[in-house]
């Protein structure tokens, strides 16, 4: 039992490891660097990374939910999600946090995925014979979702960072 528990707080670990710096790569470093060449070859780049990066990162949301699931059933402390006793000690509220923050991720990357990434891979068919007003349209719709996605990445950032200090911290004992 004490080995299944140690297996997976390894995999919460490297999940939350995995998923903050995947998103502090994308935020600071990919995403000023695709600014910096031409559009052309940044859509190309983009495309090609950011379907790693959503791989990456749904497979990490998924292993930290069912990984903390999972230690939370094993050490017996499952009813504590359903209960306001969660808020009467700080690692549960600090844990109260985690999931918040980590419900917040979730959620901002479903929109990335979901809402904003197909728009951006958009693509006009040849066989739809576009206007020149179709792809201006096209083009305008994809610099809004850019925008979009780019808010949306700093929400990324700012929550999995802020889940994993109230992760971390309920070793300690909590935040507060």
């Amino acid at each position: 039992m004490l080995a299944l528990l140690l297996v997976l707080r390894l995999i919460h670990i490297l999940a939350a490891a995995t998923l903050v710096g995947s998103v502090i790569f994308n935020y600071f470093l990919l995403r000023p660097a695709l600014r910096l060449i031409p559009p052309a070859h940044a859509v190309v780049i983009a495309q090609r990374v950011g379907s790693l990066f959503t791989y990456t990162g749904w497979t990490a949301l998924v292993l930290l939910f069912l990984s903390g699931l999972l230690q939370l059933y094993y050490t017996g402390r499952l009813w504590l999600l359903i209960s306001l006793d969660l808020y009467t000690h700080g690692p549960g509220r600090s844990l109260a946090l985690m999931l918040l923050f980590w419900l917040i991720t979730v959620t901002s990357s479903s929109i990335m995925t979901f809402g904003l990434r197909p728009k951006l891979m958009k693509k006009l068919t040849v066989s739809s014979n576009p206007t020149l007003a179709d792809v201006e349209k096209r083009r305008a719709d994809q610099i809004s979702a850019s925008a979009w996605l780019d808010r949306w990445q700093l929400v990324n950032l700012i929550t999995s960072t802020l889940a994993l200090i109230a992760g971390a911290s309920i070793a300690f004992g909590g935040l507060f």
